[in-house]
């Protein structure tokens, strides 16, 4: 598999399916300890070595074994992992697993197969399904179908064979080719996490199907009618505490006469009206626009349609657009994707932005500089803001571990991927910038040096952007339980809250002993810390936020 090899890992885990018997799902023993499921929707098997060797949909076998290393769907570590003692506790759940490795559990429905892959390993291990080149067009959430081979960090995609579609989630990415013109859905795994994976097995629609046979061929079907802003998931910053100013904007192909945009969805003060109102039509380019008031609140729904002699000759929609706040994030490693275990939003009001995309803001966050894989705090910060102003909340995650202030002056590469995001949001875009970093400068760097080198960051940002946006500094030097703090860093952050160039962030230093990873001897969070960190950047924030919106009612 070349250096990509990560990708066989499908192998690996304990793969769940839960099926009920009621469902109209059969578990059978074939070869020794191997099983063959068959389902209303699907049959499938798992080999005597726990990996998912087939899975036929109408009889068109949807996965690759027997190319390179591929076993299908299964996980690898260094190798594929042989999960060769196989349980079944139910007539419709199969445990694979082996001493001292991952275990996968399989649960089987009618139309849908669950696996829970615990990777109980102390190393880090990869899921991987290999898909047959019958299943050659993607769908990812956003609406995009493409061809493979791509390489995508999709974690809910549908994939097309025909009439057939099969929807994955739970995974981080997509990769082809592999072997012989394959496809690759991946999911990585930390060590002591439990990822849970679902194939959802369904008929495709005729429209579906339809397109899916275009971009095969290699067609390009754009629809009648594209709407480019707002994206799906997207959280727009409110202007007051009550309201938001949502932009309505795109382009279509047919000529019309008028566009209209309707949003539907619940506020904070109740359901929006159901009701159309006018967009600005450029007739000669056939772009719409239109600023939109919207009340705080969502998730909304936002239709657009063009009439032409008062029929409808194109519509599109976006789903999940909010108005709520947004944050940019910035610093290093405790500031991005460092923690033990990544976390997950419970809110359903969380969302994230990688500088073109906004996602539910599950770890590890995109759009961070160093590409870090592992947990942050922003899951749990955004469910406590969530929770206190019932609004959705953003998250622009732009960090890199490891850093110096040094490596954050103007002019410098984090520099401008920070203010990069900045730009992306626009004007009034986001709330505040929240800044945690000064672990990297305990050592050999003046209280005066680095408040001086802060400060810089903090100006020249706000000179380029054009406009005056808050900085949130976090009091934090900690690095180990017998060095938890550093007076010259502490005192260089205090510094600037007193002199009004930023506002006080958390003392992170406070998270001690199981609030650190290694089992409190690392730099990095726990579970439990990540947690913390997340609860203490709420309280700072929502102490100044309070007075803010109490001024913009």
């Amino acid at each position: 598999m070349r250096h990509r090899s990560p990708l066989f890992a499908l192998a690996c885990g304990l793969l769940l399916v839960t099926a009920f018997a009621s469902a109209g799902v059969e578990i059978a023993k074939t070869n020794g300890e191997a099983r063959h499921v068959k389902a209303e929707k699907y049959e499938a098997d798992i080999a005597a070595d726990g990996a998912l060797s087939s899975l036929k949909v109408k009889g068109q076998e949807m996965l690759k074994p027997g190319v390179g290393v591929s076993r299908g769907a299964y996980c690898f570590q260094h190798g594929v992992v042989a999960l060769n003692k196989i349980e079944q506790p139910n007539d419709t759940t199969v445990v694979a697993r082996a001493d001292g490795k991952p275990s996968v559990t399989y649960e089987f429905a009618a139309d849908a197969i669950t696996l829970s892959v615990a990777n109980t390993t102390a190393t880090d291990l990869q899921f991987v399904l290999v898909l047959d080149p019958v299943a050659g067009v993607v769908l990812n959430d956003r609406g995009d179908m493409v061809k493979m081979p791509v390489k995508q960090d999709w974690a809910d995609t549908a994939w097309f064979a025909g009439d057939k579609k099969l929807r994955v989630t739970g995974a981080n990415k997509i990769w082809g080719p592999y072997v012989e013109n394959t496809g690759v859905i991946e999911a990585d795994l930390k060590a002591g996490e439990t990822r849970k994976i679902v194939v959802q097995i369904s008929d495709a629609t005729p429209a579906e199907a339809a397109r899916a046979a275009d971009v095969q061929q290699g067609k390009t079907a754009e629809p009648d009618l594209a709407i480019d802003s707002p994206r799906p998931w997207q959280v727009v910053q409110r202007r007051t505490k009550s309201s938001g100013i949502v932009r309505v904007s795109g382009h279509m192909k047919p000529n019309a006469e008028a566009v209209e945009v309707r949003l539907t969805g619940k506020s904070v003060e109740g359901d929006l009206p159901d009701k159309w109102q006018p967009v600005t039509l450029d007739a000669t380019t056939k772009a719409f626009n239109a600023e939109i008031p919207t009340p705080a609140g969502g998730w909304y729904k936002i239709e657009v349609q063009a009439k032409a002699g008062g029929n409808v000759v194109a519509q599109g929609q976006v789903e999940n657009v909010g108005v709520g706040e947004v944050f940019v994030i910035a610093g290093q490693s405790n500031s991005t994707n460092y923690g033990e275990k990544r976390q997950e939003p419970q809110s359903g009001l969380a969302s994230t932005f990688d500088g073109i995309n906004w996602r539910p803001a599950a770890d590890p966050q995109p759009g961070a500089h160093d590409n870090s894989t592992g947990g942050s705090p922003w899951p749990a910060f955004a469910d406590a803001m969530a929770a206190r102003y019932h609004v959705p909340i953003g998250i622009a995650c732009t960090g890199h571990g490891g850093t110096s202030v040094n490596a954050w002056q103007p002019g410098g590469d984090l520099f401008r991927h920070t203010l990069g995001r900045v730009g992306e949001l626009g004007y009034l875009g986001f709330r505040a910038v929240l800044w945690h970093q000064g672990e990297s400068d305990t050592a050999g760097m003046s209280t005066d040096e680095y408040a001086a080198k802060l400060a810089n960051v903090i100006l020249a940002s706000k000179r380029q952007a054009g406009w005056e946006f808050p900085w949130f500094v976090a009091q934090v030097s900690y690095h180990t339980p017998k060095e938890a703090s550093f007076n010259n860093i502490r005192d260089a952050q205090k510094r600037l809250w007193d002199q009004g160039l930023a506002l006080q962030g958390p003392d992170t230093d406070t998270l001690t002993g199981d609030n650190r990873d290694g089992n409190g001897a690392g730099i990095h969070l726990s579970e439990k810390g990540l947690r913390a960190h997340g609860k203490l950047w709420d309280e700072k924030v929502a102490a100044w936020l309070d007075k803010v919106l109490a001024a913009e009612r």
